[in-house]
């Protein structure tokens, strides 16, 4: 599973940095009235939010290249115990975020180009969608399913309390 993983990732990550190489700075229609390519450089965090703050772009980096190392984490040490739709969600989270931060990193800003024309929405691109796909899987898995509820239990184990009913009393010398 983890080969399927890893190559979900890399699926990611190609389809992004493929699509902004072919795609930003080419504006045009692409489907008339619903979508068309329109090249924005987005200096900020999700929908352009926090966009020119001094200094931000490598708070953000360093956080989403933390984010990338614990998800990366939790698929090589827990795959085996996770269903396969988890481990997809996971790798389509982590193969968006590792797009974007490449742009982050060698652009100084993230090149979003899909603009929605039947309703006003930011500009995004295929990492985010990874991203927004795999989080509402993982997020639909970890809440409503039984394979979810059972793998949130192994990474947060509850203590289990001993209760004063269950505790076995000494008993009484004759």
């Amino acid at each position: 599973m983890l080969i399927v993983v890893f190559a979900i990732i890399v699926f990611a990550v190609g389809a992004d940095q493929l699509t902004k190489y072919l795609i930003f700075g080419h504006d045009m229609p692409f489907i008339r009235g619903f979508i068309r390519f329109e090249s924005v450089e987005n200096r900020g965090m999700v929908w352009g939010m926090m966009n020119g703050v001094n200094g931000f772009m490598i708070v953000i980096s360093i956080v989403t290249a933390v984010v990338i190392a614990a998800l990366i984490f939790l698929l090589v040490k827990y795959s085996r115990r996770m269903s396969p739709i988890i481990a997809i969600a996971f790798a389509a989270v982590t193969g968006g975020a590792i797009g974007n931060l490449i742009d982050r990193v060698f652009l100084g800003f993230v090149r979003d180009f899909i603009c929605t024309e039947f309703i006003s929405f930011p500009v995004f691109n295929v990492a985010d969608c990874f991203v927004t796909c795999g989080a509402i899987l993982l997020a639909v898995m970890l809440l409503f399913t039984k394979q979810g509820r059972d793998f949130f239990a192994e990474l947060f184990p509850e203590e289990k309390k001993k209760s004063p009913v269950n505790e076995e009393k000494p008993e009484a010398e004759a």
